[in-house]
């Protein structure tokens, strides 16, 4: 297992840090949670949680109606991770998304994702029906752009953190170690691991969330000429 873990990339052990992080601490703050009596207001660090994740659910729901439980988990999980992944370096770790494997992987999670959900939930048939509107000889096109939009999301997320990571250390070889220093810690790291970072996060779950409701929405049916 060390052995493994000692032929990865700095990006892939960062991302592997990530989620074990993550996981760990998303159990605790479920048992929490879960454990809070609903006449109780949460404090601290769990009403942050808690105001996030329901500020998550909330904006899931208006796009997926009855249908949000079902996918709010996978989406909340991709936010959470895409935000601790794209500001990991401010905790002296390489930003997994600089890499392009893992970039892409999250391309294939999109990808994935949104088929298998339109297929489960408008059944085979009505998704080719889908994919084929509005003339069947637009097919090709269309299946160009069911692959052509998650493999951009992907390469928009590795673009905007290695682009940013490059910025960084341009501009702290360009002045002397003591500006430099300063520099990097009070606008650099503020500016490209937590703005660009948060903003790449909340704008891949933003158009992962709108593709996916797209899928599984029902195509609405022009009303009859009297």
């Amino acid at each position: 297992m060390l052995d493994f873990y000692a032929g990865l990339s700095q990006n892939l052990k960062a991302s592997l840090l990530v989620i074990t992080g993550l996981i760990i601490f998303l159990t605790l703050f479920g048992k929490k949670a879960g454990r809070l009596d609903p006449r109780d207001k949460p404090r601290g660090v769990l009403f942050v949680l808690v105001f996030v994740v329901d500020t998550i659910n909330n904006f899931i729901r208006d796009f997926y109606g009855d249908k949000w439980r079902t996918y709010a988990p996978i989406l909340t999980a991709i936010f959470l991770y895409l935000a601790f992944a794209n500001t990991s370096s401010l905790f002296g770790l390489a930003a997994p998304l600089a890499n392009m494997s893992i970039a892409l992987s999250f391309s294939a999670i999109a990808f994935f994702t949104i088929q298998v959900s339109g297929i489960i939930v408008r059944n085979p048939w009505n998704r080719l029906k889908d994919l084929s509107s509005p003339n069947v000889l637009l097919l090709p096109l269309n299946l160009v752009g069911e692959i052509s939009t998650p493999v951009a999301m992907g390469l928009r997320l590795f673009g905007n953190l290695l682009s940013g990571s490059v910025m960084a250390v341009v501009v702290y070889n360009l002045l002397n170690p003591v500006a430099s220093t300063f520099v990097t810690l009070a606008v650099l790291h503020p500016i490209f691991n937590i703005g660009f970072g948060l903003i790449q996060a909340m704008v891949y779950f933003m158009l992962l969330t709108i593709f996916l409701s797209m899928a599984i929405e029902e195509p609405e049916i022009a009303p009859e000429k009297s």
